[in-house]
């Protein structure tokens, strides 16, 4: 098994999977679930969105900075529980870092 890390200026803008029980998400650590763990970096008033598929749910912590996540601020190193959504909009209050794990 080889493990490639991903610089976080990688991750500018975009979710990119970082460990994944998923076979096409190459480049992130494999695990044995069904769920993805993804990062990205966000600049001040940038946005990201990503699809929730039915019957999945999400948890996302901003590891730095403040965001908007579905219209709910979200602090620093504080998380939340994405349910019942058919999607999720990120926005970055400030320079931001965030982990999002989409999961059954």
């Amino acid at each position: 098994m080889s493990l490639q890390l991903r610089p976080w200026h990688t991750l500018a803008g975009r979710l990119l999977p970082l460990a994944s029980g998923f076979p096409e998400d190459q480049g992130a650590l494999r695990i044995d679930a069904d769920a993805r763990v993804l990062g990205a970096t966000l600049e001040p008033e940038g946005h990201i969105a990503y699809p929730l598929a039915p019957n999945r749910c999400g948890y996302l912590v901003a590891a730095r900075g403040r965001v908007i996540v579905n219209g709910q601020p979200v602090g620093e190193r504080d998380g939340i529980a994405i349910t019942n959504e058919t999607g999720i909009k990120i926005t970055a209050l400030e320079a931001a870092e965030i982990v999002l794990v989409d999961a059954a």
